[in-house]
């Protein structure tokens, strides 16, 4: 009886482990480590195999046009992946979803990344 709870034990153990660091390796790229854009704000990174989609939130009152491409580097800053955004209007004290799609590497690649920066338009 007492090897068989401590069976129960262990695997009840070992599942809420595995949900507990589930969660991390696939959120990597955290928002703090995206690279500051002035006047936006970026939040909700849904990663897909092709496609990435992520909210653009204004934070000043004018109306902008935002386009780029998002650059997931790894640790020693290579490049992992590109993500191209293509240009939305997003308007004063608002977001907008945004759907942008890998010209290089997956959303796997991008998953490993450390560190997100952009090239990007803003008009």
């Amino acid at each position: 009886m007492c090897r068989s709870k401590k069976r129960a034990f262990c695997v009840i153990a070992a599942i809420v482990l595995a949900v507990m660091f589930s969660g991390a390796a696939h959120a990597a790229v955290r928002y703090k480590n995206i690279e500051k854009v002035p006047g936006f704000r970026f939040e909700n990174l849904v990663y897909a195999w092709r496609k990435l989609e992520l909210d653009v939130v204004n934070t000043i009152s004018e109306n902008r046009v935002f386009s780029g491409t998002m650059i997931f580097l790894d640790r020693r800053g290579r490049p992992l992946a590109r993500a191209s955004l293509l240009p939305k209007k997003v308007a004063g004290l608002r977001s907008e979803r945004y759907t942008a799609y890998f010209v290089e590497g997956s959303g796997e690649a991008a998953r490993q990344a450390v560190r997100v920066i952009w090239d990007f338009g803003v008009r």
